[in-house]
């Protein structure tokens, strides 16, 4: 599959390629005490994108109990690719697209899990929840030009995916991204003034075919691994 700065004073934002990871559940120091149990905690559920150079398989954590933002700079069938993968694990989808005719076959296949329209409204339409309990995991995948403002997907277990071409300056969504997805080297232009220019360089290594994850703790060029079912479902006709 082919996938295929006037000067201001810009926002501070996290450098998704050197911010190390955070352990999640990492147990405390010292002894239990007398009444220490077993808790059980939420932790982020990831979906599988593919494999890197070395062969390893790569996931992108796409719910949690706290908000996730994603950004992907490249064609906007990636968002239907990533809506499929949220569905099946438990979110509930909200597809906001310029093209609803695009997402037929995905949303007979997937049923009540996907809702597809042409402007967010009042989304989410209930709050989020951890999967299996209510309505589960809130998610919007948009191919909108302009993603959805800085008061929509802030609530736990809240998924917001921009898929766009080129980000939108002053978008408080690709300011404080969770993860951002480059999909090939055509658009090392467009991430350079979203994660600078040392993500430029990289996405425009890429080989035909690789994609490009950058989020805390490092940046992967993986290819992505995409089903013959899955495909069926992706391209209309």
């Amino acid at each position: 599959m082919n996938f295929r700065r006037t000067t201001t004073t810009a926002p501070d934002r996290p450098d998704l390629m050197v911010l190390p990871v955070s352990p999640v559940g990492a147990p405390a120091s010292g002894p239990p005490g007398p009444a220490a149990g077993f808790p059980l905690l939420h932790a982020d559920t990831g979906i599988h994108l593919g494999s890197d150079r070395a062969g390893s398989p790569v996931t992108l954590a796409v719910l949690g109990p706290r908000a996730i933002r994603i950004g992907v700079l490249g064609e906007s069938l990636f968002g239907r690719l990533l809506a499929c993968r949220l569905v099946a694990v438990g979110a509930a989808v909200t597809a906001v697209t310029r093209g609803p005719s695009l997402w037929t076959p995905l949303r007979a296949a997937c049923g009540a899990r996907l809702t597809v329209a042409e402007d967010p409204g009042s989304w989410p339409s209930c709050p989020g929840a951890a999967p299996g309990s209510g309505p589960g995991p809130q998610a919007l995948v948009t191919d909108l030009r302009r993603p959805p403002g800085r008061a929509v997907g802030e609530e736990p277990w809240t998924t917001v995916v921009h898929v766009v071409r080129r980000a939108p300056a002053r978008s408080v969504h690709w300011q404080r991204p969770d993860a951002v997805l480059v999909l090939g080297a055509p658009y090392a232009d467009a991430v350079t003034p979203v994660l600078g220019s040392d993500a430029g360089r990289l996405t425009a290594s890429l080989e035909q075919g690789e994609i490009a994850l950058f989020r805390p703790g490092g940046v992967a060029a993986l290819r992505p691994d995409i089903a013959p079912a899955e495909t069926a479902l992706l391209r209309p006709g």
